[in-house]
C-alpha cells in the first residue's frame, strides 16, 4: 500500500483594499491575520474534497465548487492538466469583513494548486485564477485585495486589464484595526455609492492616492499615514459602520496620523509612523469600543511585505 502524499501548507495574509482614497486600485497586505491552507492530491477520492473549515466568522461553503479556495485550486490543477482530486483543509485567520477574507482563500488556493501541480506558475497566472474564483462567487472583478495578498506590500491594480503590480513597502507603518463582530457585505457597501460625485472629492482622492504612491517612492511613513484620507467613498460608507466618527476621533486624539475604512468595511484602521504611540492609540480605541457598546476587537498589525507563501516562511 502506497504512502499518501504529504500535505503542502501555505499562508495567505489578510489585506486592506483601497487604502483609503485608492478605490478599487490600491491594496496592502497586513501581518498577524491570514488564512492557512493545507492540501494534497489523493487518488482514492472520487472528487475534490474540503475536509474541514475552521475559524470562519461566518458560514462558508464546504463544497469545493462553491468555495473560492477550492475553485482556485482546481483552476490551477486543470491548467496543469492534473485531474487527480485534492483534499483541502482551510483554517480561516482573517477576521470580520473588510480584510480580504475571500481573497486570501482564493489566492491561497491558487498558490496551492500551482505547488501541487509541480508547474510553478508565474504570479500573473495565480492572480488570474484567484480572480476567476472570486468573480465566480461574488460576481465582481476586484483586484485590490487579491493582488496585495499575492505580492505582499502595497499593490496597484487595473481592473479593466485585470492586471496588478507590486508597488513596494513603506518602513515603520503601524496599524491598529477595529474589527466589528457584525460584518458588512461588499455588495451592500457598494449600493450606497452614488453614480456621480463632487469634482473636488474626486480630485482630493486622486491627490491623496498620488501621495500614498509618493510615500512609497520616498519611504516616508508619515506621508503615507496622512494621505489615507478618503473624501471620495468614506462619506457614503461610514454611515454603515456603527461608531465610525467616534472611533476616528478617539484615534486621532491619541495621535494617529490617519484613519480609514478597511476595504468596504465594517473594519476600520488607524495608522501611525510612531511606535511610541501604538499602545496609546490601541488603548483609546478599546475605550471607545467599550464606551459606545460596540462589539469589536482591536488588533495591532503592520504591512506584510511577503504575500502568499509556504507556511512558516
Amino acid at each position: 500500500m502506497s504512502t499518501p502524499a504529504p500535505y503542502i501548507t501555505v499562508y495567505a495574509p489578510a489585506s486592506v483594499g483601497n487604502i483609503g482614497p485608492g478605490f478599487d486600485t490600491l491594496g496592502m497586505a497586513v501581518t498577524g491575520m491570514g488564512d492557512t491552507l493545507s492540501a494534497r492530491l489523493d487518488t482514492s477520492l472520487a472528487g475534490d474534497l474540503i475536509e474541514r473549515i475552521t475559524g470562519a466568522w461566518a458560514p462558508l461553503p464546504i463544497d469545493p465548487k462553491e468555495n473560492t479556495a477550492g475553485i482556485a485550486l482546481r483552476i490551477m490543477l486543470d491548467r496543469a492538466k492534473v485531474s487527480t482530486p485534492f483534499r483541502l483543509v482551510l483554517e480561516k485567520g482573517v477576521p470580520g469583513s473588510g480584510l480580504g477574507s475571500s481573497a486570501a482563500s482564493a489566492v491561497g488556493g491558487a498558490y496551492l494548486g500551482s505547488l501541487l501541480s509541480g508547474k510553478n506558475f508565474p504570479p500573473e497566472e495565480i492572480l488570474a485564477a484567484a480572480l476567476e474564483a472570486e468573480a465566480g462567487v461574488s460576481g465582481g472583478v476586484f483586484l485590490d485585495n487579491i493582488s496585495a495578498c499575492l505580492y505582499g506590500g502595497v499593490t496597484v491594480s487595473h481592473g479593466e486589464s485585470r492586471s496588478s503590480l507590486p508597488a513596494g513597502v513603506v518602513d515603520g507603518i503601524h496599524l491598529v484595526f477595529i474589527v466589528p463582530r457584525k460584518t458588512l457585505k461588499t455588495s451592500d457597501a457598494r449600493k450606497v455609492l452614488p453614480e456621480m460625485v463632487p469634482r473636488d472629492h474626486a480630485v482630493g482622492a486622486l491627490s491623496n492616492t498620488a501621495g500614498i504612491l509618493l510615500s512609497l517612492l520616498r519611504n516616508e511613513p508619515a506621508l503615507f499615514c496622512e494621505r489615507v484620507r478618503d473624501p471620495l467613498i468614506e462619506p457614503y460608507r461610514k454611515a454603515l459602520i456603527p461608531g465610525f466618527d467616534n472611533l476616528r476621533e478617539a484615534a486621532m486624539k491619541a495621535g494617529a496620523g490617519g484613519f480609514a475604512i478597511s476595504g468596504a468595511g465594517s473594519t476600520t484602521v488607524a495608522l501611525t509612523h510612531r511606535p511610541d504611540l501604538v499602545f496609546s492609540i490601541r488603548e483609546a480605541l478599546e475605550k471607545a469600543v467599550a464606551d459606545h457598546s460596540l462589539e469589536a476587537t482591536v488588533v495591532t498589525s503592520s504591512i506584510d511585505p511577503k504575500g502568499v507563501r509556504l507556511a512558516d516562511r
